[in-house]
């Protein structure tokens, strides 16, 4: 059984974070920063027995008037009976420069990976800006419009023995708006939709929801 390759990005985002951890724990500053880790199993014995471990972390800003940082990783593993049913991981890493501002510029990097589904690696990058032309004086509303360019890189496996690897690339414009409003009881609600078309294609994404 040959062992699952990492993609090289998602080693290199989880070493940076592992390299902003050290100074948080060696000057002790949690007013900055705020470090989390994860780690979990789920199993079953009996007839059908099985078995998840999983396990992360995360490092964030917590200070954000300036700019807002946060780095995060997660991997997944498990089987049932001699059979693999979870073998994946993902790490983000994102950067926005003084996020409450009405002008905001960012960026964005995500890796992954997933054995079962035959991805052997996923690369998804870009960068962009958010404006926000609607704000309360209470900032109890806000409404905001982002727009991005963005680049998606995939490698899939042909079948689980071939060594040949099946590659695309895209490249995407995306755009987002969003709505929240908080009541004076604390609930909240919103609305985000985006809107991503192909560059050079004719083809494109739209996805909105309410919480």
């Amino acid at each position: 059984m040959t062992t699952p390759k990492l993609p090289h990005s998602a080693i290199a985002i989880a070493f940076l974070s592992c390299l902003l951890a050290a100074p948080v724990h060696a000057q002790g500053a949690p007013d900055l920063w705020k470090a989390q880790l994860e780690l979990g199993f789920n199993g079953s014995s009996g007839n059908s027995s099985f078995g998840i471990l999983r396990t992360g972390g995360a490092l964030s800003r917590v200070q954000t008037d300036i700019y807002e940082f946060e780095v995060s990783a997660l991997v997944r593993y498990g089987k049932s009976e001699d059979r693999i049913i979870a073998d994946d991981m993902r790490s983000t890493m994102k950067f926005d420069w003084k996020p409450e501002s009405d002008f905001s510029p960012f960026i964005f990097v995500t890796a992954s990976r997933d054995q079962i589904r035959k991805i052997d690696s996923r690369v998804s990058g870009g960068a962009g800006a958010k404006w926000t032309f609607g704000r309360s004086e209470d900032e109890a509303s806000k409404a905001s419009f982002s727009l991005a360019a963005t680049l998606d890189r995939e490698d899939f496996a042909l079948d689980a023995v071939s060594t040949e690897e099946e590659i695309r690339t895209t490249a995407r414009w995306s755009t987002r708006l969003k709505l929240d409003h908080t009541f004076g009881s604390g609930a909240k609600i919103g609305h985000v939709t985006f809107w991503q078309p192909e560059r050079d294609r004719h083809g494109f994404l739209i996805d909105s929801f309410s919480d």
